[in-house]
């Protein structure tokens, strides 16, 4: 037998009962979150052409981080590294003569090869919303609390939402005239807050002293609403200055949405994929080094596929959203997902049936017991499985019902069991 057969590849992993259980209520939590406020259910296909996420002139997602294989005709598919931009592909070839906004919601699996704290993770959950057709702030605050609703209902209480404006550091870009290199120079070294590197590159720019410190600064621009007003320097062009005045509205709006507590602006955040061009925004959590969810403003995206459509979305990722419940301690012990075992004596089987449809018409799960032996070989047996109950029925319609934990055992018959029914 190879090796190979007992192991997962590196970045993938099995998840077992209990850890599934636990990750399908955080996910049928934040769906109904979701789904609550308008959106609709939409899937993507697990693969598509490489193409969706690449193009000859620009990458929206960094091709190295993709997992690439063949079709019978030698195209390059890829592995769906973001369902966004799936999305954004549906939204503008099937859905773009559709009535305007187009709420839509998600869950699937994205696949990436990528490091996180040091661990590669190839493949991992999310749900998100995507709010398409809208250019507005109300849309952009109406993403930003679904997800911080979402969060607190998911029950991590201790959230922590960074916003921050793709458009304020391009402005900055035009007015300087800077090149690609140098932009994504810059941006490197923003992004690692790399101050010394920032102060060399400035040096080697013919700009206004505030502008200098704009830049040298912009890392560190972190907080409340003052921040927009350090940033607001003399001299500012007018896409920079759009970009704070729509940070301040997102913010005003999610201050009368209740959610203040939460929110800081981040003018130093820029996004690690290319297709955002406005707001951006990223939801950490106590416990954890990276974001639960990330998202913002992508509004050339769709016209890659053919039909232009302003738009706004997150992404929560599941596993990340487990993981902080788990190091606060707030996800309780799971219940067994099974409440009662069937044990059939003298080969009831009639009878047993009889019983499952009453039991599954309570809403009862019900397993039968397969193992062979006597009711005190199977009382053994739902102990170590923490179920609770057992029901033994016989050929005479006599039925035991058993509760292993108060140690009691009433006796009645499938004709009355079934009147209660």
């Amino acid at each position: 037998m190879s090796k190979w057969t007992l192991h997962t590849p590196v970045g993938v992993n099995d998840i077992l009962p209990h850890e599934s259980g636990v990750k399908r209520n955080i996910q049928n939590i934040l769906e109904y979150v979701f789904e609550s406020r308008g959106y609709s259910r939409v899937e993507t296909p697990s693969f598509e052409f490489y193409d969706v996420f690449s193009s000859n002139d620009k990458g929206l997602i960094d091709q190295e981080t993709m997992i690439k294989f063949f079709d019978e005709h030698g195209r390059i598919l890829t592995l769906r590294p973001d369902i966004t931009t799936s999305i954004a592909r549906m939204a503008a070839t099937k859905c773009s003569k559709e009535t305007l906004p187009l709420r839509f919601f998600y869950t699937g699996n994205v696949f990436r090869n990528e490091l996180t704290e040091g661990v590669r993770q190839r493949e991992f959950t999310q749900t998100g919303i995507e709010l398409l057709g809208i250019n507005s702030d109300v849309a952009d605050a109406e993403v930003i609390y679904a997800a911080i609703e979402a969060i607190l209902s998911a029950g991590l209480d201790q959230v922590q939402v960074e916003i921050g404006q793709v458009a304020f550091f391009n402005g900055i870009v035009e007015q300087l005239s800077l090149s690609q290199e140098q932009a994504e120079q810059l941006r490197g070294y923003i992004d690692s807050k790399d101050s010394p590197a920032i102060e060399k590159f400035v040096k080697t720019l013919n700009i206004s002293k505030s502008m200098g410190e704009l830049l040298t600064e912009l890392p560190y621009m972190f907080g409340g609403p003052d921040v927009l007003e350090r940033a607001d320097i003399e001299g500012l062009n007018q896409t920079s200055k759009n970009a704070l005045e729509k940070i301040k509205n997102v913010y005003d709006i999610l201050t009368a949405y209740s959610v203040k507590e939460y929110i800081s602006i981040d003018l130093g955040m820029l996004p690690s994929i290319d297709y955002y061009t406005g707001i951006i925004f990223k939801g950490y959590t106590h416990g954890l080094g990276f974001p639960v969810f990330a998202g913002g403003r992508y509004d050339s995206l769709t016209g890659r596929f053919g039909a232009d459509m302003p738009a706004v979305g997150v992404a929560i990722g599941i596993n990340r959203v487990m993981s902080a419940l788990l190091k606060s301690g707030k996800i309780a012990e799971q219940e067994p997902l099974v409440q009662t075992v069937l044990f059939i004596e003298d080969d009831a089987f009639a009878q047993a049936s009889a019983i499952q449809n009453v039991l599954f018409k309570q809403g009862l799960n019900v397993e039968t017991y397969i193992n062979g032996g006597s009711l005190e070989d199977c009382k053994a047996y739902v102990k170590t499985k923490g179920i609770k109950g057992i029901i033994a029925v016989d050929k005479n319609d006599n039925i035991k019902i058993i509760d292993t934990d108060a140690g009691t055992t009433q006796e009645t018959t499938i004709e009355k069991l079934m009147g209660e029914g």
